[in-house]
């Protein structure tokens, strides 16, 4: 027998499932303007109508972010979700209409609609699930780049006869890099493992830069707080390779993290060549990043790049929470 689908409750409290239940009026609103312009009823009826569904929307989400620590626990979780929506449209419908029975079809339409949309956010969980391993695996292959090795190889080869003890550090550095990205893709990790991370990943590449190359740390952010596996340390990479060793003289990167808006902000800037590089590496980079952060925090997370003055900033916001254990 074919596996059905499952329909697991969401957390409610989420902006991304906030978002998707407002997804009906809003297009419902789309809708309106569209059969107003085609058909002989004035705009104002249609947009009644569907403005008519935002109160039920609105009021049910409330009543599912305030039973979302509830639900999950419920044998029925579903049914009862289906019955908050019913009632959250009913009440609306009669406050707006004044008579109960006019408020019952609005009620109905929404126990009906509810199991149909938990389903499309199993489908859409289900759809997700392949895509998480392969861009796991996309980002490992990205991370890992043949030149990093090679170049890290040679730097300490370099100082075997002159330096052996940096030379040594380099290699130890390179061996806890690619421990790191070995180890579970499930693994949560913190502020400080990432700093420490990254800053091995530096220090690798000031052995072979030299000391034209200054990086400047303002972490203002809780050491304990929780982020995806090797997140900075792409970030340092493609700063590097596709800015500070193509540029000529002194450089600076800078590397920030900080708590704004219960949110957890992490910053990179670092300086750009006057001409823009042949391969387009960087893209790839910052793609696969943005993938990973939407496949794990939805749209409680974003990332965004922009250039100036000669500069480009990498700017990474996602919750701010204590990682657990």
């Amino acid at each position: 027998m074919p596996r059905t689908i499952p329909t697991p409750l969401p957390d409610f409290r989420q902006p991304g499932a906030m978002l998707r239940l407002l997804q009906l009026p809003a297009l419902l609103l789309c809708a309106a303007g569209v059969l107003a312009l085609a058909g002989d009823q004035p705009l104002w009826r249609w947009l009644q109508a569907a403005l008519a569904l935002v109160p039920g929307s609105l009021l049910t989400l409330a009543l599912l972010a305030l039973a979302s620590p509830w639900l999950p626990r419920r044998r029925f979780g579903a049914a009862w979700a289906a019955l908050m929506a019913g009632a959250g449209f009913a009440l609306c419908q009669w406050r707006l209409q004044g008579d109960w029975r006019q408020a019952w079809p609005a009620a109905l339409l929404a126990m009906a609609a509810m199991p149909l949309w938990l389903r499309y956010l199993a489908l859409r969980q289900r759809a997700l699930s392949p895509a998480l391993a392969e861009a796991r695996l996309t980002a490992l292959q990205a991370r890992i780049r043949p030149h990093f090795l090679f170049n890290s190889l040679n730097a300490a080869i370099a100082l075997i006869r002159s330096r052996p003890q940096q030379a040594e550090t380099v290699l130890e550095n390179l061996a806890e890099l690619f421990r790191a990205q070995m180890a579970a893709p499930d693994r949560e990790s913190t502020l400080a493992r990432e700093v420490e991370l990254a800053r091995m990943y530096l220090a690798i590449e000031a052995e072979r830069l030299g000391p034209r190359l200054t990086v400047s740390w303002r972490i203002d952010a809780p050491p304990d707080a929780a982020l995806p596996p090797l997140l900075l340390q792409p970030l340092a990479e493609n700063a590097v390779c596709h800015g500070a060793e193509r540029v000529p003289g002194a450089v600076e990167i800078v590397i920030a993290a900080r708590v704004a808006a219960g949110q957890l902000e992490l910053t990179l800037d670092n300086p750009l060549p006057e001409e823009p590089a042949p391969s387009a590496g960087s893209g790839i980079a910052l793609s696969n990043l943005r993938e990973r952060l939407d496949l794990l925090y939805d749209a409680e997370a974003s990332l965004s790049s922009e250039r100036r003055d000669g500069r480009h900033l990498t700017r990474i916001r996602l919750p701010c929470r204590p990682a657990r254990g």
